[in-house]
């Protein structure tokens, strides 16, 4: 059964979230300038904004597996939806990676500049320059993460990760350590039971043409969905011939954790575990 949509919900949800990121914006703008008690006020407000965001899509986030806490890693997911953003970012303390488009995009725009995105441009032309940039935010103990399928799908499979990028965190473990961690994400179920299969996964992934403002405004009146989020052991770059066997590694990893999920949506999530949040290491 399609889960049922609500104009109501959706003028609440909206009225919400505009309240919650404009009363969140100004605290998090005070703080900008302000040293490392300033991030770290930052960092906490950009949880907040996150886990809002979440509750107000009635997202329900299950955690398997355990985030590599130790810095610097260089996290690496599929991608099907905006919504992943939210949902990784209130699960770890990242810096993420976007193309250069989505910094003109509409609020999501500013509201990524101001958490410290870094924007990239899809030109091999400038890959050289940009893995030199990541390494550097590496080696500095920053943990990042990339979509390096390249663009969003509808999450029923993984395409072949671009390996370009991965460069930057060979350059980077030579010198920092730093580790690889593959996470599959999956929208795997409404809340009113319905798994997400046969176009019904449409209703949160979003690829191809569908347009963004009709897609959020749908989410807003859906009661909400689980999500799957399986963080995969770390790898060590070094244990790799090259950038084009760690991506495909990656890659495999993702890619089985995606339909482990999916062959799991004939379960009855009222009888699953309780949603938890990773264990810290």
């Amino acid at each position: 059964m399609r889960p049922s949509e609500s104009r109501p919900r959706a003028a609440l949800r909206i009225f919400l979230f505009l309240a919650l990121t404009l009363g969140l914006l100004l605290p998090y703008t005070a703080l900008y300038p302000a040293g490392r008690l300033g991030q770290s006020g930052r960092k906490s407000i950009e949880r907040l904004w996150f886990r809002g965001c979440c509750a107000l899509c009635g997202l329900r986030v299950r955690v398997s597996g355990e985030v590599r806490r130790r810095a610097p890693t260089l996290y690496v997911a599929n991608h099907v939806s905006y919504l992943d953003i939210p949902v990784l970012g209130m699960l770890i303390d990242v810096i993420f990676v976007a193309k250069s488009e989505v910094a003109d995009w509409p609020l999501f725009g500013i509201i990524a500049r101001l958490a410290r995105t870094v924007f990239i441009r899809r030109d091999l032309r400038e890959a050289s320059e940009q893995n030199r940039m990541l390494a550097a935010r590496l080696e500095t103990g920053s943990n990042m993460i990339f979509f390096p399928e390249g663009t969003s799908t509808n999450g029923r499979a993984v395409l072949p990760f671009k390996s370009s990028l991965f460069e930057a965190v060979r350059r980077a473990s030579k010198e920092s350590g730093a580790r690889v961690q593959p996470i599959s994400i999956t929208y795997v179920r409404s809340l009113s039971g319905t798994a997400l299969v046969d176009g019904l996964e449409d209703l949160y992934t979003w690829h191809g043409d569908i347009a963004m403002l009709p897609h959020l405004l749908r989410v807003f009146s859906l009661p909400g969905a689980i999500v799957q989020v399986q963080f995969h052991p770390p790898a060590s770059p070094a244990d790799f011939a090259n950038r084009k066997k760690l991506a495909k590694h990656c890659e495999a990893e993702v890619a089985a954790g995606v339909a482990g999920a999916h062959a799991l949506t004939g379960r009855d999530p009222r009888q699953s575990e309780q949603p938890s949040l990773p264990r810290r290491s």
